[in-house]
């Protein structure tokens, strides 16, 4: 079973703002803050008897909320390199890389995968 990613993103200079009907009235996002939190379900930490308010209440309203964002894998360190890449882990990744081993990539696969070995 993967684990729950729940991901709230923030992007400073959109907050709180409206985007207009002109692309000439969306304001510059200088920031994007991606904030990830696993290992617990979406309701503990963000429904309404969270121990989190900040999270629940503050961060939600002011930031993009990503409910049903799940991970790849059952390690941390796949979803992660997935999250941020849009690639599948190696096999050595799958295993919350255990031995180090240089990253060699692979060719494309035909849905934009490079299958590699290796591990970072």
């Amino acid at each position: 079973m993967t684990p729950n990613l729940l991901a709230v993103v923030l992007a400073a200079g959109l907050l709180g703002s409206g985007a207009g009907p002109a692309a000439a009235d969306v304001p510059h996002v200088k920031h994007v803050f991606i904030v990830v939190l696993e290992n617990q379900s979406e309701s503990t930490t963000f429904g309404g008897k969270s121990q989190i308010p900040y999270l629940a209440d503050t961060l939600k309203r002011r930031g993009a909320f990503i409910p049903n964002y799940y991970g790849i894998a059952h390690e941390s360190l796949p979803n992660y390199i997935a999250m941020i890449s849009g690639q599948a882990p190696t096999l050595e990744n799958q295993a919350d890389c255990q031995i180090y081993r240089d990253v060699i990539p692979g060719l494309p696969t035909s849905n934009g995968q490079f299958i590699g070995t290796g591990c970072v």
